[in-house]
Parts: C-alpha cells; sequence; structure tokens
C-alpha cells in the first residue's frame, strides 16, 4: 500500500510552524554574529571614521554590517532545505523558487566581496558596477527573469527581447537604490525590514511560499543588525550590506510578487520599494543636474532633506518607514482591488511622492532644465573667498603646499565678510588601492553647536577627474542660503580649473596664481 500525502492543510501548518522556528533561529544566530562584528571590525581595522563632510555620525563606528547579514541569510537558508520548507510550494500547485538557492547565495557572496574591500579600501564605482551586473547576471541565469508584466489586472506587457536587460535594470537598480539611501543609523536597515515583510505577504498572497519565507529570513537577520544599527550605531551596514540587501530584495520583489500566471505585478512592486528607488532616481537627476559625477555623494538626499526641516534622526527614520508602510498599503490594494481607477490613484500616488521630495530640495527643476537645454548657468558676482578657492586645488595637486597655506590664509577674512561659522576643504587622491593623499584645510569663527549647524551645512563631493576628490563644506547659522548660488559656481569652477590645469603641459617652472586682492 502507497502512503497517502499530507493533506493540503496539514502542510500550511507544517511551514507556518517550522518558518517561525527558522525566523527565530536566522534571529539568534544573527545577533551573535553582528556582536562579534562590532569587536572584529575594530581589531580588522574596518572602522568608519567621520571626516566632517559627507560622514555625519560623530565616532568612529565600526563597519562590515554585510557579513552578519549574509551569514545569518545562509544559516536561513540551509535551515530552509534541510527541512523541506521551501519546497511547500510545490504542494500549493505553485511552480515555486524560480531561481536556486545556491545561485542566490552565490550572488550575494559576490557582492558582498566587493562591498568589503570598499568599506576597507575604496574600490572605483565602474570596478563595482561591473560586480554588481555580474551578481545580477548569475541570478537571471538562474532562471530569474521578468517575462512579463501586468498594470493593475488592465492589461499586460510583454517584454520580449528587454526581458534580460529590464531584469538586469530591476536588480542593478535595486543594489544601488539600497545603496544610496543607507545614510542614517538604522534607515536602510529599517526600511528593509518592512520592504520584507510587505514582500513576504505579497508571496503569501501569491502562493510562492518559498520566497515568501526567505523574505523573512531575511527581516530577520535585519532585524538582529536593526538592534546594534540604532542611534547610536555600533555598526553599519557598509556597502557590502547596503547593496547585498538591495540584491536581495530585488530578487525578492521579482518573485514574490509574480502571479500563478508568471506575470510580474510591476506597480506593486514599485510601490513597495518606491521609497529608495524615488531617492535614487532624484539623485541621479540631481547630479545630472549639477553635471557631477553619479557615484559622488552629497546631503540632498531624502533623509538629509528631512533633518534640515529640524527633525532628529530617529524621526526622520520613523517618517521614512512610516511612509514605506503606507506604499505597502497602496500596493497591496493595487494587488486586491484592479482596474482603471485603481491604476489612475496609483499614478497619482506616485506623483505626490515625487513632488514632495522636489518640494524638500531633492532636486532643482530649474537646473534639471538648463542641464538639458544645455545652456550653461552665468556666472554672478562672486565674492573674492570664492575666486581665491578656485585656484586652491590646482596648487594642492602640484605639491604646492606653502603656496595653499598661503591662499586659505588670505580666504579667512573673507569667510568672516560672508558670515560663515565653518569652512572646510577637503582634497584627496584616490587610487585602485584606495585613498593615497588627503589634505583638509578648516576655519572656524564660532563654536556654535553642532546640532544648530547641521540644520545650515552645506556640503558638495565631487570628481575632479578620475583619481580625485574634493569636498567643500561651509556652515552658516544664518546667511547659508544666500551664497548657495555662489556656492554652486564655485564648484564647477574648481572642477574647471583642475582640468584645464591638467591639460596644460608640465614646465620647470610653475606660473604663479593669479588671485584678486
Amino acid at each position: 500500500m502507497g502512503v497517502n500525502p499530507m493533506p493540503a492543510t496539514l502542510y500550511g501548518h507544517y511551514m507556518i510552524v517550522t518558518g517561525a522556528a527558522i525566523v527565530l533561529a536566522v534571529f539568534a544566530v544573527g545577533v551573535v554574529l553582528v556582536s562579534q562584528m562590532c569587536r572584529w571590525s575594530w581589531r580588522w581595522g574596518a572602522v568608519d571614521r567621520p571626516d566632517g563632510s559627507l560622514k555625519c555620525h560623530s565616532r568612529p563606528t565600526a563597519t562590515l554590517g554585510g557579513l552578519p547579514l549574509y551569514g545569518a541569510v545562509v544559516c536561513g537558508t540551509v535551515l530552509v532545505m534541510l527541512t523541506g520548507a521551501g519546497q511547500s510550494a510545490y504542494a500549493f500547485g505553485r511552480l515555486g523558487w524560480q531561481g536556486s538557492w545556491s545561485a542566490l547565495l552565490a550572488a550575494g557572496l559576490i557582492l558582498m566581496s566587493v562591498g568589503i574591500s570598499d568599506d576597507l579600501r575604496r574600490v572605483m564605482p565602474r570596478t563595482k558596477l561591473l560586480f554588481q551586473i555580474l551578481a545580477a547576471t548569475i541570478l537571471i541565469g538562474s532562471g530569474l527573469v521578468i517575462h512579463r508584466c501586468s498594470f493593475f489586472g488592465v492589461f499586460e506587457l510583454s517584454m520580449g527581447i528587454l526581458a534580460v536587460p529590464f531584469t538586469l535594470f530591476w536588480l542593478v537598480g535595486s543594489c544601488n537604490a539600497f545603496n544610496f539611501i543607507d545614510g542614517l543609523d538604522g534607515l536602510a536597515s529599517g526600511l528593509g525590514i518592512l520592504v520584507a515583510l510587505l514582500l513576504a505577504g505579497f508571496g503569501w498572497m501569491n502562493g510562492s511560499y518559498g520566497p515568501a519565507l526567505c523574505a523573512l529570513v531575511v527581516a530577520a537577520a535585519l532585524l538582529a543588525i536593526l538592534c546594534f544599527n540604532l542611534k547610536p550605531a555600533c555598526i553599519f551596514l557598509g556597502d557590502s550590506g547596503s547593496q547585498l540587501l538591495g540584491l536581495l530584495l530585488g530578487a525578492l520583489a521579482i518573485e514574490t510578487t509574480t502571479t500563478v500566471g508568471g506575470a510580474f505585478q510591476l506597480p506593486a512592486a514599485g510601490l513597495v520599494l518606491s521609497i529608495p528607488v524615488f531617492d535614487a532616481l532624484l539623485s541621479i537627476l540631481r547630479r545630472y543636474s549639477q553635471a557631477e559625477s553619479l557615484a559622488c555623494g552629497d546631503h540632498r538626499h531624502i533623509h538629509h532633506c528631512l533633518r534640515r526641516l529640524g527633525l532628529s534622526e530617529r524621526r526622520v527614520a520613523l517618517t521614512l518607514w512610516l511612509v514605506t508602510g503606507i506604499c505597502g498599503a497602496m500596493a497591496y490594494l493595487s494587488q486586491i482591488v484592479s482596474g482603471v481607477v485603481m491604476g489612475l490613484a496609483a499614478l497619482l500616488f506616485i506623483l505626490l511622492e515625487l513632488y514632495v521630495g522636489i518640494r524638500l530640495g531633492c532636486l532643482s527643476l530649474s537646473d534639471l532644465r538648463r542641464r538639458l537645454g544645455k545652456r550653461p548657468a552665468a556666472a554672478p558676482d562672486v565674492p573674492p573667498a570664492v575666486s581665491l578657492a578656485c585656484s586652491m586645488p590646482t596648487a594642492v595637486f602640484s605639491n604646492r603646499l606653502e603656496e595653499v597655506e598661503d591662499l586659505w590664509e588670505r580666504m579667512k577674512p573673507h569667510f568672516e565678510r560672508m558670515h560663515l561659522d565653518r569652512a572646510v576643504l577637503t582634497l584627496e587622491g584616490v587610487g585602485e588601492k584606495g585613498p593615497q593623499q588627503r589634505q583638509i584645510y578648516q576655519w572656524v569663527r564660532s563654536q556654535i553647536p553642532m546640532a544648530e549647524l547641521l540644520r545650515s551645512r552645506w556640503t558638495k563631493r565631487f570628481s575632479l577627474d578620475e583619481s580625485r576628490v574634493a569636498t567643500l563644506r561651509l556652515e552658516s547659522a544664518s546667511q547659508l542660503r544666500q551664497q548657495e548660488e555662489h556656492i554652486d559656481w564655485l564648484v564647477r569652477q574648481i572642477s574647471n580649473n583642475v582640468r584645464s590645469a591638467q591639460r596644460r603641459p608640465a614646465t620647470a617652472e610653475t606660473q604663479p596664481v593669479e588671485v584678486p586682492a
């Protein structure tokens, strides 16, 4: 006599109990790994130190948060395979996880490795992009491809020959979106928990129980990290953790929001990931409008704009978590209710998100229109301090250090007249093996509390060429906003000055730098 198969209801109960046990085990393993990594990072020298520009934390903090995240996810994946919980999807008639577990872990290992290298020593942006493409290609090769997209049950769009390129764009974009938004303590890890839980719900609704359980594993691992990542953070996700998180959630979004018929619910997945995606989109447009490299950071991300409104770091994180929850509710509604009316409502919601992001200051539409029209901005009436600063990078990278110090001394009276409270210029040469040389020049007029200056801080990080990066930071409690036009012009002049200096042939005698009186 054959053995009767287990009823579907018993499969469901078995998966719930087993899944709960796996989630608890992953959380426990994650706590142990994170606590150990906090000490190992200091021993290995993997510490993120404040630089007075883009890094807003006040004390050195351990990084390499991607290692415990990956270790906890691997532990959960092994438990899923050993218990057979991931196979329960087949019992419910669902085709299940198209991409194999091994492909997901291999792709994650690749991204984590290049992220660790970037945390320990700088990795060029194009190198990181190549590794992201490689990791996404592994997942695509395992069968994770978006063939059809469904829009609110109204119509479906067959991707055809664009299926692989679109999937590659989705996965790489997700990696960079979470890397961009990882700028405050607990922000990216908290967003990751919410997104993973929402995706687990979608997986349960669509019968993708294997991917849903994997999403719960990721949420449990992130919860362990969040316990150490809230302000004041003991450890950061770092590039290794943020890129790995983006890859995992991007892949899970494809699997959990794909219906039984094989159609990818693009609006639902986009709404769930809308906060990091829109932040990355606005950042790309902002840097394009200002003719900057996409790899150069700044202080105009959505969380920075909320900080300038006077919100604390915790309130900013809570606000964005709340908005993500609202986006998830809208995504669930779009899954349940179909039709043209639902599509228009979702479109209005997306436009509202973009409008709020622009109003907060994440993007200047006038700069974007000027850039698209290719009309260069007219040079304003530039203060003498700006003209002096334009010639400084050339002197620094020509090793005329005495001349740089003299220029900096001559700029100080002009900083005083501009009513600045603090000015910092950081110039660093970057090679394939990381930072090789750094020069920092600082001027302080008054000891105003840092909390007050954070509301009026202007920071710009921009590439001078492929191997040199400059960071200009100006702080004023009263008149910083009035100088923003001058500062934008200053940044363009610094970049143009260095590029023109590099094109000039080297001579035995260095020409003196002309500085206005």
